[in-house]
């Protein structure tokens, strides 16, 4: 569902909360601060010349441009990306700036087909998620509540009325083609994962519970991994629970699931007794005995807490929270050790969001200084494929979804002070992963 969202928290002008996208879909992930306390405006008029944004060409070179018109649909898939681009910046990092936004089909050689462009703004759209069948993306203001679908070919957009409760954040296609919504709403004092319609329409309620809130669909779409309180569950996308799958030694903070690893297992991270740090486990979807992926980790590890894990030719890379509470990237070695791998020049955080052969797609957020940049990069050459670069001072991505299988959603609080993050990493039930870790350098 949605990649990482950006979004100052209401009372606190200094702070960010994000959401890494997927259904859960990862995001996590791209940091556009959006006020969910709607405390920025709607649609801008154009910059003053003081205050004008930067040319396209700033972070996406217009030569490089084609039209909607020419993308090649049948041969879009693995290592395509919907991405959005908006040089405007957020209000709480400095005086808010507006700017247009646009939508990019990127190819994997790096090619940009613009899809869809939005008049200059304070307060962009940006993409919850895109169906698997290629043609449709979700779009959200948090400051409107307004929720819109896209067709990409057309740029045809219609509005999708949610029912309440439903979390407008947590909201995504179902799998494999989108033909329906999955959602997360609060019902009577629980969660509820639930199946809407395209308009809107609840359909049916599929899960209830204290974990419901975080989960992520099969390939096939006939099952979905929710969270559980001590291991996952395995539910049926026609409604009710298929089995429990409990994790040896999980603590009552339990799984969150990440992805499918596999057609047949569910990569999830858990925290387990007497812990406070995050262990990533493949959970077979039969109901057969959980494997550990990572070591449980000491308290003199750079790595405390392991949230996903990637696998290239002959090498995993993990995604995980560094000791000053930084999201890197580690690469595990033959000892137990891990080692940081950092792309060079980077911003502050490094969310991993897909991998192909040898490359890794690298989102880079500094969420105080409100910038965002993605590239392709490959740990092993050092080599690196910018396909969109934030503008200096200016926000850049807004949003970022490769084309593929989706990735579990998790809620990354980022607080700034004196220009200092802070960071807790939840569920989006509020399942405190890892709580108010300090972050020593500036974002």
């Amino acid at each position: 569902m949605p990649d990482m969202i950006g979004t100052p928290l209401p009372g606190r002008p200094d702070s960010m909360v994000r959401m890494p996208r997927n259904f859960l879909n990862r995001v996590l992930i791209a940091a556009v601060a959006l006020s969910l306390a709607a405390v920025t405006a709607g649609i801008s008029p154009a910059a003053s010349a003081a205050g004008r944004p930067p040319a396209r060409g700033a972070g996406v070179a217009a030569a490089h441009v084609s039209p909607r018109s020419a993308v090649p649909w049948r041969r879009v898939g693995p290592g395509w990306v919907l991405a959005q681009y908006w040089p405007g910046r957020i209000s709480f990092i400095h005086k808010a700036i507006a700017a247009p936004v646009t939508l990019y089909l990127i190819s994997p050689t790096g090619h940009r087909y613009q899809l869809h462009r939005w008049a200059a703004t304070k307060d962009p759209l940006y993409v919850l998620d895109w169906s698997g069948d290629k043609t449709r993306a979700l779009l959200y203001s948090a400051t409107s509540g307004r929720l819109e679908q896209l067709i990409l070919a057309t740029g045809r957009v219609s509005h999708i009325s949610l029912p309440a409760p439903v979390n407008p954040f947590m909201i995504g296609y179902s799998r494999p083609a989108g033909h329906f919504l999955l959602a997360v709403r609060q019902a009577s004092g629980s969660t509820q994962l639930v199946r809407l319609s395209l308009t809107g329409r609840l359909i049916k309620v599929l899960a209830t519970g204290a974990h419901d809130g975080t989960a992520v669909s099969s390939s096939s779409g006939r099952t979905i991994a929710v969270a559980g309180a001590r291991g996952l569950q395995l539910v049926s996308t026609n409604g009710g629970v298929i089995r429990r799958l409990p994790v040896p030694r999980t603590g009552s903070s339990g799984c969150l699931p990440a992805r499918w690893w596999n057609s047949g297992t569910i990569l999830a991270t858990c925290v387990a007794r007497g812990t406070h740090r995050g262990r990533l486990w493949l959970v077979p979807a039969s109901g057969a005995r959980p494997t550990p992926l990572t070591p449980q980790r000491g308290p003199h590890s750079p790595d405390p807490g392991d949230l996903d894990a990637w696998a290239t030719p002959g090498v995993r890379y993990l995604q995980g929270l560094g000791s000053n509470g930084r999201v890197l990237i580690f690469r595990p070695r033959a000892n137990g050790a891990v080692q940081a791998v950092k792309p060079p020049g980077s911003a502050y955080e490094n969310w991993i969001l897909a991998a192909r052969g040898s490359r890794l797609l690298v989102n880079e957020i500094s969420p105080c200084r409100g910038t965002d940049s993605l590239r392709w990069f490959s740990p092993a050459t050092g080599r690196s494929q910018t396909l969109i670069k934030a503008p200096r001072g200016r926000q850049g991505v807004v949003g970022a979804f490769p084309y593929g299988p989706p990735l579990a959603e998790f809620v990354a609080v980022v607080g700034c002070s004196a220009g200092h993050p802070d960071l807790d990493v939840r569920s989006p039930g509020a399942t405190v992963i890892a709580p108010g870790l300090p972050l020593s350098a500036a974002g």
